[in-house]
């Protein structure tokens, strides 16, 4: 089984969101997976469960450090680290990379650069972010109003906005999750 870790110490960054879409992901591609949420925010839209014979798990986090947070990194086969592109989030984002560095080039860490959209903050914070961790890999997610209002409906972004670019980043960190573990449709 696979483990992917989506965490962040910080709240309201889009881990339970993350979470959902690529739950959503692999109901597309009838992949059984596992479901821990740890947060307890009731965030999620899907439900937590325990699959036998789940090929991947899915762990949405709390935003806190907190002790087992290094278990669960040490035992992930994946890491996705959302975070959004604010000042108030650089400290919180810092200290993240510094708990997931020992952890750099063992296994695929993804930073989803979340509520991206075309203004000179966003260009600031992508390029403050490629200067000072050059190495780390990126996705951007779109600031959008299709993946609240797709939630609402207990929907994908992909389902209820295709064409969004919302849809399209989304699929893109899928695909780049699915590859990265190689999980193929019909996994079992």
């Amino acid at each position: 089984m696979k483990t992917i870790l989506i965490c962040n110490q910080k709240g309201g960054v889009g881990k339970s969101m993350l979470c959902d879409e690529i739950c959503y992901g692999l109901e597309r591609d009838q992949v059984k997976f596992s479901l821990y949420d740890l947060d307890q925010q009731g965030s999620l839209t899907h439900e937590a469960k325990e699959v036998d014979n789940a090929a991947v798990a899915i762990v949405d986090t709390p935003g806190a450090l907190q002790d087992d947070l290094t278990k669960w990194i040490e035992a992930a086969d994946m890491i996705i680290v959302p975070t959004l592109m604010t000042r108030k989030d650089l400290a919180p984002l810092e200290r993240m990379i510094k708990v997931l560095q020992p952890f750099e080039g063992e296994k695929p860490i993804l930073y989803v650069l979340n509520m991206w959209d075309r203004t000179n903050m966003t260009k600031d914070f992508i390029r403050w972010f490629n200067d000072n961790y050059p190495e780390c890999t990126t996705a951007i997610l779109a600031r959008t109003t299709s993946l609240p209002q797709a939630d609402a409906c207990g929907k994908s972004i992909v389902d209820f906005a295709p064409k969004s670019t919302g849809a399209e980043h989304i699929k893109n960190i899928y695909a780049y999750t699915k590859t990265t573990l190689n999980i193929r449709e019909g996994w079992r």
